[in-house]
């Protein structure tokens, strides 16, 4: 008995479908008394997917190693290798029966075909296909398709069946992929957290998507273009993988987001989900992108209350004073009713480069958003403290917004 292997690798999504094919072809098979072909199936491993454009690895997708075999039909010595279709310009496509040995394979190519000739008939007539026959003796046969089954014992139809398992091997199984790329890809959090930090690193501080207003491109769409977008200017995805510095902030900012496991704060805890993953289905992309956020205000918030124990009262009570700064907080306080007319208040606070802490409480229509680059020019109301930090309060403030510093 000659025995039959296929080995190849799906996508882990497509195993269940893989399974369904299988059943289904040995159904057919054994309808016509051949025996049915085992399948196996194993574990999930990741592995590279390039694009099938320009060849760049994109990310990761989930495969599985699929295992075919079972015993090449035989009857009184004979077995079907391969099958002739013949085309009307009078070409001839050798198909090698599912899973034949390499030894036979190369038996079976170097055997010389004639042009819909048939050695059970002989009869001269067109035919669009033919197949070649094997004797253990080694003795090769061409046979019509009705004169299989009569020559050598063997159904034509279950071969027919059988010859399915090439179309499982070949099958297209990104053909209805969104976008050119597979539903199922995944991509590294390592790599996403490196081209984020690269990425926030050139332009200077994390965009939301809150902030299209602004006229930016949020951060997680530079990102996913870096990964998703054919058009994106190779330069520019050279600049990103020439940031020296960004693995470095990814590999911090991945161990800050892990702490968060477990957190009360749903966001943190979402966060860490993803940090503590190998990879990262694109559409929580966003959520692990803005984690770099995250990284950096903790970061700004220990300095900024480092810096606080160092503040000092500026400038003179009732003298005006104007300052660079940057907005540490903004908080709504309650509002106030005049008549029908409804004033809206806010603290707005800001620390400048040497640690001073400014607080505006501000009835003003617009004010900043904490994290804002400002210059502040305000008049002195007085000094105080809060807790143990020295603060200068200021009122009738002018806040004009400054270019972002980089992160």
């Amino acid at each position: 008995m000659q025995s039959a292997v296929m080995r190849f690798d799906v996508p882990a999504v497509e195993a269940g479908r893989v399974r369904r094919l299988v059943e289904a072809t040995n159904a057919r098979a054994a309808v016509h008394g051949l025996t049915a072909y085992s399948l196996d199936v194993s574990e999930p491993f990741l592995t590279d997917y390039r694009d099938p454009i320009d060849g760049r690895i994109v990310g990761k997708r989930r495969m599985v190693t699929v295992t075919i075999f079972g015993e090449i039909p035989r009857h009184d010595g004979w077995t079907v290798v391969a099958r002739l279709d013949h085309d009307d310009e009078g070409e001839t496509i050798l198909s090698l029966f599912p899973g034949l040995p390499d030894h036979l394979a190369d038996a079976v190519r170097g055997q010389r075909v004639l042009d819909n000739f048939c050695h059970g008939c002989r009869a001269a007539r067109h035919r669009t296909a033919t197949y070649l026959v094997r004797h253990d003796d080694g003795e090769f046969r061409q046979l019509g398709s009705t004169c299989v089954e009569p020559y050598t014992g063997l159904p034509i139809k279950g071969l027919q069946a059988l010859w399915r398992f090439h179309q499982i091997k070949d099958s297209d199984w990104d053909g209805d992929a969104e976008g050119g790329y597979p539903a199922d890809l995944r991509l590294p959090v390592s790599d996403v957290l490196r081209v984020t930090a690269a990425v926030v690193a050139q332009d200077g501080r994390f965009y939301s998507r809150s902030e299209e207003w602004r006229h930016v491109q949020p951060t997680a769409d530079a990102v996913s273009a870096y990964f998703f977008d054919r058009r994106a200017p190779m330069e520019w995805r050279a600049a990103i993988d020439a940031d020296t510095d960004a693995p470095a902030t990814a590999a911090a900012v991945r161990e800050w987001a892990v702490q968060g496991y477990g957190s009360l704060n749903d966001y943190r805890h979402k966060v860490a989900q993803l940090a503590k993953g190998e990879t990262v289905d694109p559409r929580h992309l966003p959520t692990l992108v803005s984690a770099i956020a995250g990284w950096h205000r903790d970061r700004e918030k220990a300095a900024a209350e480092r810096a606080a124990r160092r503040s000092k009262p500026q400038g003179e009570v009732g003298r005006r004073l104007t300052f660079a700064a940057t907005v540490t907080a903004v908080i709504e306080l309650e509002e106030r009713y005049f008549g029908r007319r409804v004033q809206r208040r806010r603290l707005v606070k800001f620390q400048d480069r040497e640690g001073n802490v400014y607080v505006w409480f501000s009835s003003a229509a617009a004010v900043p958003d904490p994290g804002d680059e400002v210059e502040v020019t305000g008049t002195v109301k007085e000094h105080g403290k809060y807790g143990e930090v020295a603060q200068t309060v200021l009122t009738r403030c002018r806040v004009v917004e400054r270019q972002p510093v980089a992160a």
